[in-house]
This record gives structure tokens, C-alpha cells and sequence, in this order.
């Protein structure tokens, strides 16, 4: 199994195993998490294949510093769209989200300065915020939220009961709001 390193590398000279190589490293990984947003394993299944090419777009320009979070934040973000794709076109093609594009002169622009400046801060604020969590329940936060596993399976990987890690996310979550108030982020 070839380190993250050497399979950016393997994108970088544009050797096509880079492909199978990546895939054979994390697409375990990213199908499971692709299949917990979509709920269909021929979705899922696409999503990864999916999240290969544009990883073979990416890189290069992209030189990204943890390649297996680069590889998971891609392959969640386009199970995401495509699962909003989905549910939008059983909707007859109405978005209630793009619906308040109508709204031009109320909300602000998707590209006003402002509104990146808040998203950068909260980000930053995020990180801070992570940054200072003990180990295990960052990575419970994490698991749950951005990975997407459930309750039950972060017990069990962690050797925990299910209402531990419940309670874990419940405190974690208000900790967050307490914190986000602070910095005048809610």
C-alpha cells in the first residue's frame, strides 16, 4: 500500500495507477462514507468513480497536505451534490434553496466580499475551536459529523456505549454554540 506521498507524486507524473492505487488505499473508505449520504450503492459506487477522475484533475495544481483528507472532503462533497441533485429532481426541479436566489436584493450576493469574509472566520473560528478538544472527542465530532458514521459505529470502534458517545456529541455541541457566541459568529 503506497503512502499518501508517493500516490500525489504518482498524480503529479501523471502515471494512471495513480487511480488504482488511490482506490485501492481509500475506496473502501469513500464508498462507505458516499453510501451513508446516498443511501444506494449504484450512487455510491458512481460518487467514487466520480471522485477518481476529479482527483486526477486536481492534481496537479493541487499539492494537498493530507492527501486522505483531500480525498474524503471531495468524495463528500459530491456525494452531497449529487444526493441535492436527486432530491431536487424528485421535487419536479424546484430547489427550495435556489429558490431564495429570488430574493436578490435582500440576501447578499454568493459572491459578496462580506459573506467570504464570515465563511473564512468561521472556518478559522472551527479549527480554533477543534483544535482545542481533547483527541477522542474531536474525533467523535469529526467521525459523526463530517464522516457521517453513526452513533453506533463510532461506539464500537471506540470500545464505548452508544449513549457515551451521544452524550460525547451532545456536550461537544453546546460547547460549540457557547464558543461560536463568543466570537460573535451566532
Amino acid at each position: 500500500m503506497p503512502a499518501d506521498s508517493e500516490l500525489i507524486q504518482l498524480f503529479e507524473s501523471r502515471n494512471e495507477s495513480a487511480i488504482s492505487q488511490t482506490q485501492s488505499n481509500y475506496g473502501g473508505f469513500c464508498y462507505s462514507i458516499a453510501y451513508r449520504i446516498l443511501e444506494s450503492e449504484q450512487d455510491a459506487e458512481e460518487c467514487v468513480n466520480d471522485a477518481m477522475l476529479h482527483l486526477w484533475n486536481a492534481i496537479p495544481p493541487a499539492k494537498p497536505k493530507s492527501f486522505r483528507a483531500f480525498v474524503i472532503t471531495l468524495t463528500r462533497r459530491l456525494a452531497l451534490d449529487r444526493k441535492e441533485h436527486r432530491q431536487a429532481a424528485k421535487r419536479g426541479g424546484a430547489n427550495p434553496d435556489t429558490s431564495l436566489e429570488a430574493l436578490p436584493d435582500v440576501l447578499p450576493a454568493a459572491d459578496d466580499t462580506a459573506l467570504a469574509v464570515e465563511q473564512r472566520l468561521l472556518k478559522e473560528a472551527l479549527g480554533r475551536f477543534l483544535g482545542d478538544l481533547p483527541k477522542e472527542t474531536r474525533i467523535i465530532f469529526l467521525e459523526h459529523y463530517w464522516m457521517m458514521r453513526s452513533t453506533r459505529e463510532i461506539a464500537e470502534e471506540h470500545e464505548m456505549g452508544v449513549s457515551a458517545v451521544k452524550m460525547t456529541l451532545l456536550r461537544t455541541r453546546k460547547k460549540l454554540e457557547a464558543f461560536l457566541r463568543e466570537e460573535d459568529l451566532l
